[in-house]
């Protein structure tokens, strides 16, 4: 391939970070590491380290694609860190053991969902009403496991793009009473349920939480029902960022469906941030009860 080609993989798989609403940041930063992994195999007739500072040039770009989404940036970061430590070799066999290790890192961020959900599943009672909100893998991936157990579930449509049907359908189809709401019915609902469980984006640096925008409402209704709210996440959402210096992506204003706003301002912010205080429990795959400490470690 030309370098032109590569260059191409790479903007092409910086348009696909940038425009899907449909994954979460797990998967998100999954896609990211197959992309590098396909930059660096196009990049092989590159002299080794015009092939390295390539890469690192590369990993940097996919970094910053999706600000409000930790796992893009750390697994890019842990990817980069595979080429520093790379022993001197042909261009070839560099690019063949860049591409293996973007492999390894997604095995592990898979195993690391995986996890998070176990520990979240053996925590959570037989016959459970959840109540969640937006579209999380690890969440779904939680009900999978209690399906056989007679949990109940409310999920919110999560808008304006209504992931929430997405999830709502894939928790109905493993058998799981499913009940899809309005977002302007979560604090009706809140006092129905048990717990709330929700994926995070990023888990800040005091706990605190970025998810899709609703959720910090939805921690609110569970607070005043006197009913918990439990973040189930991989280790790979831990950021060392505050509140004060974590981006919130803004979407298009189009997504609402305002066609001719006039003088109108329309503001599409998607994600919000849940204040560590009202998280009664954050689940990761080592740990299904981490201290707010533990969470900025």
């Amino acid at each position: 391939m030309t370098q032109q080609q590569a260059d191409e993989i790479l903007r092409a798989c910086l348009a696909e970070l940038d425009a899907d609403r449909d994954h979460g940041a797990s998967e998100l930063g999954r896609r990211a590491l197959r992309g590098l992994g396909q930059y660096v195999a196009a990049c092989g007739d590159l002299e080794p380290e015009a092939l390295r500072q390539a890469a690192r040039r590369a990993a940097e770009r996919i970094a910053d694609a999706r600000p409000s989404m930790a796992p893009i940036e750390n697994l890019a970061a842990r990817w980069t860190a595979e080429v520093e430590s790379t022993a001197a070799a042909p261009a070839a066999e560099l690019a063949s053991g860049l591409v293996r290790a973007a492999d390894r890192l997604i095995a592990l961020s898979r195993l690391a969902t995986d996890g998070a959900a176990e520990q979240a599943a053996a925590e959570i009672a037989s016959g459970a009403t959840i109540l969640t909100h937006s579209l999380s893998s690890t969440v779904v991936a939680t009900f999978r496991r209690l399906a056989d157990r007679g949990v109940r579930a409310i999920v919110s449509e999560s808008r304006p793009l209504l992931e929430g049907h997405s999830t709502a359908r894939r928790l109905e189809q493993m058998g799981i009473q499913t009940e899809l709401i309005t977002d302007a019915q979560i604090g009706w609902s809140a006092s129905r349920a048990d717990l709330a469980l929700v994926g995070a984006d990023t888990v800040l640096a005091d706990g605190s939480v970025v998810n899709k925008a609703g959720t910090y409402l939805l921690a609110l209704a569970m607070r005043a029902a006197g009913a918990p709210l439990w973040v189930c996440f991989e280790s790979f959402k831990r950021s060392p960022r505050t509140a004060q210096e974590v981006e919130l992506e803004e979407m298009p204003p189009s997504e609402l469906g305002v066609t001719k706003p006039g003088r109108l301002s329309i503001r599409n912010v998607y994600f919000d941030i849940t204040p560590a205080q009202l998280v009664t429990r954050w689940i990761d795959e080592e740990s299904a009860r981490i201290s707010w400490s533990a969470a900025a470690d």
